[in-house]
């Protein structure tokens, strides 16, 4: 899509050019386009399928605003990108304007920023009644205006920002501002929250090696933010969600999506010729200071070597670097490519014209020209009613308040552990609350404890260590022994090996269920995730014979499905075995089918709940 643009200034391309983009991405849904699974079956295309790659981040700021104008859901991927985010900048400019009262422009930038939403209007009559951007400004107590309100906040978080840790002060800062709301009710999407809460990230990462300032981190963002910075930390989507993903061609490498969108072509590949090269065939170097230019101006210019030469390579280098980015872009579609050709009539070495040149237009087929469309303006939460309540009186408010509270400290709970047994009385383990979701014995905790907190690989001598350490906690300290051998078996078991080779594996996880006014809670030992399905492990240290196991199978099948029940609800994901490892026995059984191990402990809690559960 799209062509040469003649008498258009960059930035005017670049707005028609994310425009366009945006059209087209809700143009895929609209239009049916399809996509193909990996094992050959076809299905309609979500926006979940759609990645727009993009060279630099020129083009970020006016994609993002046509997205949102157009009503597609979108994610920016990638450390480079995130940093130049609206509101990453925004926030930045907020913190700088706390830690320095004389930065106007940081000041200025932050109360315009949704953090305090002051108009131009508000500024200028701010201005012209002889306010200041300076919140220590004598005076400002007694002005009036939203302004001064907010160069008064400015000011008190300027008081206390020494007073906790940097990923703190963030945390406030965006709680009592409502950003997180702000940005909701504004996009209706997450972006907001995901952008705040990477914000806390990089504070946090920033401070890891001990305590910095505030001016140090606002300067450290303002750096990243003009630096390509790797992002290592993986950048899934919620599983939940179906949005458009945008990262930078780099971003893409390794990666595939069934619909591609080549965005901002119409920008040049950087080619900055160095200060020093060199050509190692040749074994030559240069050297060159100040710009071409500068003779002319009678400014100083230093060259040494063939600085002609070697510019020449650096230029050829950089335009076989901008064909292999080309490729690389070109090569992460699976099943369809859309390229955005827009560009100005002056931009020669683009990367569009790069394209051009290459046969884009004899190889690929043009799409038809959508027709334009009015801006769609999307308001949260459109379609909920709300109707308005009568104003209670005192009275009828403190009596509400007080049967409220009544019921919260009432609140009635079951375990998952205790329901099978006759109910007991088990307020007496809260004084030991690490004892909570282990084994009933101290030999019991002590084992669970030393399998929850040892790597899958231990060796003789940690292992030891452990079952030492937890056999004094739980006041058995001549059971040390003991307590080695089951976790060493236990370690050693087939279970335990599946969690070494599975994708994920996850030990003592906890989940609480609310049903019927009965709140369910658990611990179930170890789960491993697979790509069938998700498979639940207990540890049991009973002393009981291989012959008697079945038996005692009986005894946990309420106890299993409550564990199924409660981790399915939890993750949405499906239980396809439930394993109990006999220990001291070495043998693993199922109590049965987990999908009827559910349904009898769903019976089972529904009874619970009529008659009443633990307060």
């Amino acid at each position: 899509v799209g062509d040469e643009v003649p008498d258009m200034l960059a930035r005017d391309v670049r707005r028609l050019d994310a425009q366009s983009v945006a059209q087209r991405c809700r143009a895929v849904l609209e239009e049916g386009w399809q996509v193909a699974e990996r094992d050959g079956t076809v299905r309609l295309a979500r926006l979940g399928d759609i990645a727009i790659l993009i060279p630099t981040r020129g083009i970020l700021a006016p994609l993002e605003r046509a997205l949102a104008n157009a009503g597609v859901a979108f994610r920016v991927e990638g450390g480079s990108l995130l940093y130049r985010t609206q509101e990453i900048r925004d926030i930045s400019n907020c913190l700088a304007a706390i830690d320095d009262p004389a930065d106007e422009v940081a000041i200025v930038g932050a109360l315009r920023s949704p953090a305090f939403a002051c108009s131009d209007v508000d500024l200028a009559r701010h201005r012209a009644v002889g306010g200041r951007f300076n919140y220590l400004a004598r005076g400002l107590d007694g002005q009036e205006g939203r302004v001064a309100e907010s160069l008064q906040t400015l000011h008190s978080f300027h008081l206390v920002r020494h007073d906790s840790s940097l990923a703190a002060l963030v945390e406030r800062f965006v709680a009592e501002r409502g950003l997180v709301e702000v940005g909701l009710l504004d996009q209706a999407d997450r972006n907001s929250f995901r952008r705040m809460r990477f914000m806390v990230e990089q504070a946090r990462a920033f401070e890891a090696n001990g305590p910095e300032s505030l001016r140090a981190f606002a300067g450290w963002m303002e750096q990243r933010a003009n630096q390509a910075v790797p992002d290592h930390g993986g950048s899934g989507m919620d599983d939940d969600e179906d949005a458009v993903r945008i990262l930078t061609i780099h971003g893409a490498k390794g990666l595939e999506f069934p619909i591609v969108f080549l965005a901002g072509l119409g920008a040049k590949p950087r080619n900055q010729p160095p200060t020093y090269g060199a050509d190692y065939a040749n074994a030559r170097v240069a050297v060159a200071i100040g710009a071409k230019s500068a003779t002319k101006s009678r400014r100083a210019r230093f060259e040494l070597g063939r600085v002609d030469d070697i510019h020449a390579l650096e230029e050829a280098h950089t335009k076989a670097e901008a064909a292999r980015l080309l490729y690389v872009a070109a090569t992460r579609a699976r099943d369809h490519l859309v390229v955005s050709l827009y560009h100005t009539t002056r931009a020669k070495g683009s990367w569009a014209r790069m394209l051009i040149d290459h046969g884009a237009r004899e190889y690929a087929s043009p799409l038809p020209e959508l027709r334009p469309r009015e801006r769609l303006r999307v308001t949260p939460f459109a379609d909920l009613e709300i109707e308005p309540l009568e104003r209670p009186s005192e009275a009828s408010f403190q009596q509400a308040r007080s049967d409220l509270l009544d019921t919260a400290q009432r609140q009635r709970y079951t375990s998952a552990t205790a329901l099978g047994r006759e109910r007991k009385d088990e307020t007496t383990d809260e004084s030991e609350p690490w004892a909570r979701g282990r084994g009933g014995t101290h030999l019991g905790r002590a084992v669970h404890a030393a399998i929850q907190s040892l790597p899958w690989d231990a060796d003789e001598a940690l292992i030891d260590a452990f079952a030492r350490a937890q056999a004094v906690a739980e006041a058995i300290p001549d059971r040390s022994r003991e307590v080695a051998d089951l976790v060493r078996r236990a370690l050693q078991s087939d279970a335990a090996g599946r969690a070494r080779s599975a994708s994920r594996a996850l030990r003592e996880v906890p989940f609480a269920l609310p049903r019927n006014g009965t709140i369910l809670e658990g611990f179930v030992d170890l789960v491993i995730e697979t790509e069938s399905g998700i498979e639940i492990v207990d540890w049991k240290t009973d002393n009981v014979s291989k012959a008697a196991i079945a038996e005692r199978l009986k005894e946990y099948e309420l106890q299993a499905g409550l564990y199924v029940l409660g981790i399915e609800e939890a993750t949405g994901k499906t239980v396809r075995r439930v394993t109990y490892v006999f220990v001291r026995a070495g043998a693993e059984e199922s109590p049965g089918d987990p999908a009827s191990l559910r349904a009898s402990a769903l019976a089972r809690l529904d009874e619970e709940a009529r008659g009443g559960g633990r307060e």
